[in-house]
């Protein structure tokens, strides 16, 4: 278990996160009395030597990054263990992924902002001489006022090896949906690896899916290598064909192509939308020269790899005598010029018309106003397995259905044959496509119980098969299969749907909906352990939802009893978040999140205990008037078991 403080100054509250290589948590930096974030790594990066050396350096060469766009790091240090940690910002919204799987495909002008955004931060580390080298969504954040938040410098760059000549198996790839084709190659990462992530983001931003998609990791990377991808307007045909020039440069398979780094793309990017403004006002005529080496040209950068800055001589005549072949040519120019108007004048006059005598103008009636429905071009789907046509049709706001199946000699089972409206058709937003599968043999539903998700999943999928996903909080294993519909042994085709409920892990949030006395509702608790031993603190955090406003003040107890409920074994009171949150100051629909310690006692037998929680105050408890999703006795709240051992 992780310490409560660390190096007697940041205190640990919940757990926020957890990913391949790191955990994050809500902490509190005691000396400075704010709110931050604290990320551990996992192993075995937390225990082998060099990567510990090389991610201490790079997250001290990430800290000196100061952007609003880069998530500032404040500290880096090790634990009591010798496990390094970064203390960082402490965000608040969701991340782009977030964003896309509940808005994609975004308007062009806000997948515009946000990318410039992201140039920003990635430029202002490019400047100083760091490449994030794992530029993908869900390290890109976004708070509720839409600014962008870029995390994980330093960690993803520590993983990288120093010998840019290195086997491509001592390259740690990125994410595969989002990797460079160097990289991908098992090349050393540069600033323009950074710049087509970017790229491969604002193409999902602008249709709901990345260029390429493969379950297996290798094909997707050799797809990244060897594959153009699909034309955006294929898939958003609201995409500018400048914008999708633009894209297209950006995701070039040769770095040396692709703007050098990310200062140079918002470049690009502020151009591209001067110049799309500009087409609403009168302008001079542009110098289309001038414009492309604007674009072209590297911004300054104190990269040690980036290429130099071209020196500008000044280039001085060879004498200052006048030169008589240019006036010689100028003279002919304007003989040829004045000889023409006479041909200009008569030309004018056969072919314009004569103006129309003015007549009293008439009132004309005001037009109708019309509803312009939304329009969208239908993907090519022959091919896709069913789970991927579905996701492609759903990101445009299109709805798929399965109307039939044929045999086929060359389509996999569950492929899509054909579909109506077919490829290139413009049908209205919210439309539905239907398809015809390639029949596969009618087959028995294996049974997946206990199995991984994600070991199943292709499987599946490929059979033609629908997977709708449920997680849930359990004590088993994050990610696998606890429930199945239908259940194995039953016949199935290709286009049927299976249900499959998973584990979340206990760091998913335990629901509870618990009513008190139509004032609060106690939503969820999150124990992000469930086995202990004496003299550990169990920590636990509540989440409150203040319904309507309490005009008195309450306490909160934790206690830890005996199943039998006649031991009270350990117990914990005080105001919520300890004391700084008082019952009296919540505000109605605020959500409270409520962290708490129980000493577990020396001396504790071994065994099975529950954890039970309430509100309390000189006059009793809180009555409770709707257990919700748990059991409640004499008001107090069932939360969960724990197991304590020798």
């Amino acid at each position: 278990m992780e310490p409560t403080i660390l190096n007697q100054r940041y205190r640990l509250v919940e757990l926020v996160g957890t990913g391949g290589m790191a955990t994050v948590f809500r902490g509190q930096d005691l000396l400075l009395e704010r709110i931050i974030a604290v990320k551990f790594l996992r192993e075995p990066y937390a225990s082998d030597p060099t990567f510990h050396q090389r991610f201490m350096e790079e997250a001290r060469a990430a800290a000196r990054l100061d952007h609003p766009n880069i998530v500032r790091i404040y500290d880096v240090g090790e634990d009591e263990h010798g496990h390094p940690y970064i203390v960082m910002e402490m965000v608040e919204g969701e991340d782009l992924k977030s964003l896309f799987k509940r808005f994609a495909p975004l308007q062009v002008s806000q997948a515009l902002n946000l990318t410039r955004q992201i140039c920003a931060g990635v430029g202002h580390a490019h400047r100083a001489g760091i490449v994030h080298c794992d530029l993908k969504p869900q390290n890109i954040l976004v708070t509720p006022e839409g600014q962008i938040k870029v995390a994980d410098f330093g960690i993803a760059r520590a993983l990288q090896t120093e010998d840019a000549d290195a086997q491509p198996e001592a390259i740690v790839w990125g994410s595969p949906h989002y990797i460079s084709p160097e990289r991908a190659a098992g090349k050393a990462p540069v600033a323009a690896s950074d710049v087509y992530s970017i790229g491969v983001i604002l193409y999902e931003m602008l249709t709901g899916v990345p260029p390429f998609h493969d379950p297996d990791p290798t094909q997707l990377a050799l797809k990244h290598l060897r594959e153009e991808p699909a034309p955006i307007s294929s898939l958003n045909p609201r995409t500018p064909p400048g914008l999708e020039w633009l894209i297209k440069k950006v995701l070039d398979k040769e770095p040396s192509n692709r703007y050098r780094n990310a200062d140079q793309l918002g470049m690009a990017i502020d151009e591209y939308q001067r110049q799309g403004e500009g087409m609403t006002v009168a302008q001079a005529p542009a110098a289309p020269v001038v414009q492309l080496n604007k674009l072209a040209s590297p911004a300054p950068v104190s990269m040690s790899h980036a290429a130099p800055a071209p020196s500008v001589a000044k280039i001085s005549p060879a004498h200052e005598s006048p030169d008589f072949m240019l006036w010689a040519l100028m003279a002919i120019a304007a003989i040829a010029v004045v000889g023409l108007l006479p041909l200009w004048i008569f030309v004018y006059q056969v072919y314009m018309p004569t103006p129309p005598t003015t007549t009293p103008a008439t009132k004309q009636p005001t037009p109708t106003a019309t509803v312009v429905e939304m329009m969208v071009s239908v993907p090519n789907l022959v091919g896709f397995s069913a789970s991927d046509a579905q996701r492609m049709v759903e990101s445009l706001n299109l709805k798929l259905e399965v109307i039939g199946e044929e045999e086929s000699a060359t389509a996999r089972p569950g492929a899509v044959l054909q579909h109506t409206p077919t490829a290139g058709s413009r049908v209205p937003a919210g439309a539905t496509i239907s398809v015809i599968l390639a029949s596969g043999r009618t087959f028995t539903m294996p049974d997946v119980l206990r199995y991984d998700l994600e070991t199943v999943r292709a499987g599946l999928e490929s059979e033609g098969l629908f997977l709708r996903v449920e997680e849930i909080w359990s004590t088993e294993t994050k990610g696998v299969i606890l429930q199945q519909i239908p259940l194995g042994g039953i016949a199935i085709r290709a286009g049927d749907t299976v249900t499959l409920t998973i584990s979340g892990g206990i760091n998913r949030p335990l629901p509870l909906q618990v009513n008190l006395n139509q004032q609060v509702l106690l939503e969820a608790a999150l124990v992000s352990q469930l086995d202990f031993r004496p003299g550990d603190t169990i920590p636990l955090t509540l989440r409150w939802r203040c319904t309507q406003p309490l005009d008195r003040p309450y306490k909160v107890f934790v206690h830890l009893l005996n199943l039998d409920m006649n031991t009270l074994i350990a117990q914990h009171d005080t105001e919520p978040v300890n004391g700084l949150r008082p019952t009296t100051s919540w505000a109605a629909n605020e959500v409270i999140n409520d962290p708490h310690q129980l000493a577990v006692p020396a001396g504790t037998p071994p065994g099975k205990y529950q954890i039970r929680v309430g509100l309390y105050n000189a006059e009793g408890r809180l009555p409770v008037v709707d257990m919700g999703e748990t059991e409640v006795i004499d008001n107090t709240i069932f939360v969960t078991y724990v197991e304590i051992k020798p």
